[in-house]
């Protein structure tokens, strides 16, 4: 009885956890941050919204992270930016055929091909390099 009552909780173990968000996973990993930010921004957290005056840990739970991270020079200093991208597969299909001394063919192809230079730009985090806290963002569809 007490090896399958440990087996059971096992297996719910496991399942809750895989059933488990990264953003979820994010947040538990940094709870005790978490806790200390006020109900409004614990609540953009969650639901993966930023707002102006976040700091790059609060982002980085809401968001995960980056997929691109640059530093730039604006005329109100340095800046850091972090991009959000999204892989674009891209799909075709192909059509051949040939004539030979023994017969002909036809065939009909089709591929998916993954580049990760073929990417759409979901989101653009500004920092401001002194404070370390968002002073803009853009968000693309």
């Amino acid at each position: 009885m007490k090896t399958l009552t440990f087996w059971t909780l096992a297996l719910f173990a496991v399942l809750f956890t895989a059933c488990s968000t990264p953003q979820n996973q994010r947040i538990s990993q940094n709870q005790a941050a978490f806790n200390t930010y006020t109900p409004a921004e614990r609540q953009m957290i969650r639901t993966q919204q930023i707002a102006v005056g976040f700091d790059q840990d609060m982002v980085r739970m809401a968001l995960g992270d980056p997929s691109h991270e640059t530093t730039v020079d604006s005329a109100a200093g340095k800046q850091i930016v972090w991009e959000y991208r999204q892989i674009k597969p891209s799909m075709g299909i192909s059509l051949g055929g040939g004539v030979g001394s023994r017969g002909s063919g036809v065939g009909i192809g089709t591929g998916v091909n993954v580049n990760p230079n073929n990417t759409k730009l979901l989101k653009r985090v500004v920092f401001d390099r002194q404070t370390g806290k968002v002073s803009t963002f853009e968000s693309y569809n």
